[in-house]
């Protein structure tokens, strides 16, 4: 049993406890019951409370002692006897329901709404009478005083049925498109019906008539934008009606008025499927509401919310047990779920043992999906030197892994690593004496961002942080700010910090997937390298004028200082014979004159390299559109080329095809005579005529040697993972005591037959085998 609490409200959910995978036998489940104790205390509060596949309607009877349950997939109808906790009986349908609704106290008496239009009628024998209805129903209700079955669906009209004459009356014609729901109140027998348009009409079955239509859009205008259907009407008392909308709002008027008293929102925008009124003695009356996500509870007054149950599926319908706190949802899951909830009432009678249980149960976590089973992936399996059992009934295939016994995988674990849960707690064990360190002792910061692990993408990343881009182009510089904005929030985030602390993260670089990774991602760098070159090509033309100017004035500037230096030169050797005083006097001066040399001397270099450069390339351009223009087509002409032809014949018409398809080694001695390489006549090559020459090298005895280590490794392994013959015999499944019988005297008469014909040894050597 599961605990869970909702606004202080305590929850017990019965359909938790440790759950079996689906391909375990019965004979297997039953077995593991009996070793296991947790799956042998599991409540079973009704027993085999599940269907095939999904559950789609649950019903109480009247008289409070039978549960009528729908589900699909085949479509089944159960019912179940809450005095033996137990089913009652099954029967299945031809159609998937979509509402069940008791005519009788008890069991016998039973109708169903299906799809594809029809209505079944059942009793104590099975199924009494079917018939078909104009457009498919999606709600009906029973008048108890009249005795008529009235009948909603995707029609402005409702459909009247009487059970005593067993005949159709006249249809009531609404002002709606469609119609989704309907209810008869309790009390006074009036007849309302929710409708596509967000209306709910009124009509009373006494003269027919409709006494009156209510609006719900205005009251939710505000919230939404386009038309809220009603989904889901409810009488809580004869005079306040709760009306449920496909925007997710629920409304309480009351019928003699048309502003509602009380909107509340259930804030998942999904349409209200059910409402259910919690009457209590001592307090305000709560609301149930339920849309496909969860079944929230709400004061009736105010709207403040009281608790909400969110299952893990998706809802369909629920029902809540009257007078107690027990309730019973069906769900997008075989196993319907059953909570009880204390505060909504006390347990009912045929479960009282809830309320013991419930006192002493401490709150405890959700179990995992199949605790006894442990998913490995193959990676795994060969760490704990179980990859030979892939393909075996010990492991379950299941995604990309495999599902074993945890038993197993433990043992395994522990033959192949025994000292791995030594590491693992002295691992944990440092953590924490860190951690401990860090709040007494004040580090540096130095110590703080120190990097353990991937120093190579720590400093990776400082350097993207720290590039310099204002210097980088217009079109350039949003990208490299994102990248360096990248960077600078994976060093400071402290989420990343394990990235480059912890061994765990660190990045293996001789692996095989990183260096696939890195190839695959150089490739497309270069294609888009490519790429931004093409494109920017016509953008750095309007650059390159102001470069030109640039470099040129840096070129000037050089040859004068060129000149000058020449210059200072002849006159630093006609001036030799300066004294020494001044000389040392004009050292700092002359060091700071040589350095700003020194630099405008790299400046023209660099001005130089980049004018050579640009040069070259102007006159690459200029050659390469020349050869394009000489060489463009006039037109085109297309021969037919068999296999072994070339088509240098149709180029220059100079060589011919028994020429090009002459043999190799005689291709190869003319192409040595005239001093040509056989790989600048390679576009010669006729279709389906290319070679390839290789030279066998011969094995060393080394090589030879290993390889037969390797082999009579493989042997001994091959031999000690053999199996031995007692466990193919435990394998195999003998034969019957009196099918061996016949079948040995079958053995002996063949033997004799032998005897006879062909020899006594040989029949003597066929009865001794058998």
């Amino acid at each position: 049993m599961q605990v869970s609490k909702a606004n202080d409200v305590k929850i017990y959910n019965l359909s938790a406890g440790k759950s079996l995978p689906e391909w375990l036998s019965d004979r297997q489940r039953r077995k593991l019951e009996q070793k296991n104790v947790e799956v042998r205390r599991r409540i079973q509060l009704i027993q085999d409370f599940e269907m095939p596949d999904v559950s789609t309607a649950l019903e109480v009877s009247p008289d409070g002692r039978y549960i009528f349950a729908t589900g699909t997939y085949k479509p089944y109808l159960k019912c179940f006897d809450l005095k033996n906790l137990s089913l009652k009986f099954e029967r299945g349908l031809d159609a998937e329901a979509i509402k069940t609704l008791a005519l009788s106290d008890d069991w016998s008496k039973l109708v169903i709404l299906e799809e594809e239009r029809f209505v079944e009628f059942h009793h104590q024998r099975g199924r009494y009478f079917r018939l078909r209805i104009p457009r498919p129903g999606r709600d009906m209700d029973f008048c108890r005083e009249s005795g008529d079955l009235y009948m909603v669906g995707s029609s402005n009209e409702i459909y009247r049925l009487n059970l005593e004459e067993g005949v159709f009356l006249q249809s009531l014609v609404t002002d709606a498109t469609s119609i989704n729901c309907c209810q008869f109140s309790p009390v006074h027998q009036l007849f309302v019906a929710g409708t596509s348009e967000g209306t709910v009409e009124a009509w009373d079955h006494r003269d027919r008539k409709r006494v009156s239509i209510l609006d719900t859009l205005p009251s939710i205008r505000d919230d939404i934008d386009e038309i809220a259907q009603a989904t889901a009407v409810k009488w809580f008392s004869p005079l306040q009606l709760g009306v449920g909308t496909s925007s997710g709002h629920t409304l309480i008027f009351d019928i003699r008025s048309s502003r509602p008293l009380l909107v509340k929102d259930q804030n998942n925008a999904l349409p209200i499927k059910k409402l259910e009124l919690v009457q209590r003695e001592n307090d305000s009356d709560l609301v149930m509401s339920m849309d496909e996500r969860a079944v929230k509870v709400w004061n009736k007054d105010s709207g403040k919310p009281f608790s909400a149950i969110e299952p893990q599926h998706g809802l369909n319908d629920f029902v809540r047990y009257p007078g107690s706190g027990l309730l019973l949802m069906a769900v997008e899951s075989s196993r319907m779920l059953q909570y009880f909830v204390p505060t909504l009432g006390p347990a009912p009678k045929w479960c009282a043992y809830l309320e013991t249980i419930t006192e002493e149960l401490e709150e405890t976590e959700q179990p995992a999906v199949y605790d006894d089973y442990k998913f490995v992936t193959s990676v795994e399996l060969e760490q704990i030197g179980l990859s030979h059992l892939i393909g075996s009934n010990v492991l379950r295939a299941y995604m990309h892994g495999y599902f074993m016994d945890i038993r197993l995988y433990n043992k395994a674990r522990t033959l192949t690593q025994p000292f791995a849960y030594d590491k693992y707690k002295d691992r944990k064990l440092m953590e924490e004496v860190e951690k401990q360190r860090e709040t007494t002792v004040v580090k540096k910061k130095s110590d703080q961002n120190k990097v353990k692990v991937n120093a190579e993408l720590a400093e990776r990343l400082r350097s993207e942080a720290d590039a310099d881009i204002k210097e980088r182009r217009k079109d350039k510089r949003n990208k490299e700010m994102k990248k360096a904005e990248a960077a600078s929030t994976i060093l400071s985030d402290d989420r990343f910090t394990k990235l480059f602390q912890s061994e765990d993260f660190e990045v293996d670089e001789t692996s095989e997937a990183f260096t696939r990774v890195k190839s695959v991602s150089s490739k497309k760098k270069d294609k888009k390298g490519v790429e931004v070159r093409e494109d920017s090509e016509g953008d750095d033309e309007e650059d390159e004028d102001a470069d030109e100017q640039v470099d040129l004035s840096e070129l000037r500037l050089g040859a004068e200082d060129d000149e000058g230096q020449s210059s200072k030169a002849h006159a630093d050797d006609s001036d030799v014979s300066m004294s020494s005083m001044e000389e040392d006097s004009d050292e700092e001066s002359e060091s700071e004159g040589e350095k700003e040399k020194n630099e405008k001397k790299k400046r023209v270099e660099a001005a130089r390299r980049r004018q050579q450069k640009r040069n070259m390339q102007q006159a690459f351009d200029d050659v390469e559109k020349e050869r394009r223009a000489a060489n463009k087509p006039t037109k085109f002409t297309l021969h037919q080329v068999d296999a072994g032809e070339t088509t240098s014949k149709f180029a220059d018409g100079d060589e011919s095809d028994e020429e090009v398809s002459a043999p190799l080694g005689s291709r190869k001695l003319a192409l040595m005579e005239e001093g040509v390489e056989e790989e600048g006549r390679e576009e010669d090559t006729p279709f389906g005529g290319k070679s390839v020459t290789f030279t066998l090298k011969k094995k060393s005895t080394l090589e030879k040697e290993a390889a037969a280590d390797r082999a009579a490794t493989h042997l001994k392994q091959r031999k000690e993972e053999r199996r031995t013959l007692g466990s193919v015999r435990n394998m195999m499944t003998p034969l019957p005591a009196n099918l061996m019988l016949n079948f040995k005297g079958e053995q002996s008469t063949r033997g004799g037959t032998g005897e006879r014909g062909r020899g006594r040894g040989r029949g003597r050597g066929q009865t001794r085998r058998m």
